[in-house]
């Protein structure tokens, strides 16, 4: 597959972990067969702008969310398979297992991804999830 330039662009970011969806600027583009997004977010004044990249790897059915600003981390999401990561927060690092039920990956008339997934920090509560990014077609703001 060839590269494609990382095109600016808007998306709509949708998480269970908050109550709104966020509209945000990043970049979309293709690298040797995969798909990745990088985009910010801040939800309220008082946490700093947090800086994501999401790698979708669909021949592997794999998805890589680096997370860079209050909270890092670096979390791996396989369909079907339960993986292990670690959270660094203020309170210290934090592991979880991440039970990933299934991943969308761009294509057809979806230019996104959706992540359906189960996170079991070592405190035992487990919180499920389903995140999605959707890139939006008016452009004129970026």
């Amino acid at each position: 597959m060839e590269n494609k330039k990382k095109e600016q662009c808007l998306f709509v970011v949708r998480s269970g972990m908050y109550n709104e969806p966020l509209t945000t600027k990043g970049t979309v583009g293709e690298e040797g067969g995969r798909t990745v997004y990088t985009w910010t977010e801040k939800h309220n004044e008082n946490e700093k702008e947090t800086h994501f990249t999401l790698t979708l790897i669909k021949n592997e059915s794999k998805a890589i969310v680096i997370r860079n600003g209050d909270v890092t981390s670096r979390m791996v999401f396989e369909s079907g398979n339960k993986t292990t990561s670690t959270m660094n927060t203020t309170f210290g690092p934090i592991e979880v297992v991440i039970d990933t039920e299934y991943i969308n990956f761009p294509g057809g008339l979806i230019d996104g991804a959706e992540i359906s997934y189960t996170l079991d920090p070592d405190s035992g509560d487990p919180i499920r999830n389903i995140f999605s990014i959707k890139r939006l077609l008016q452009n004129e703001e970026i």
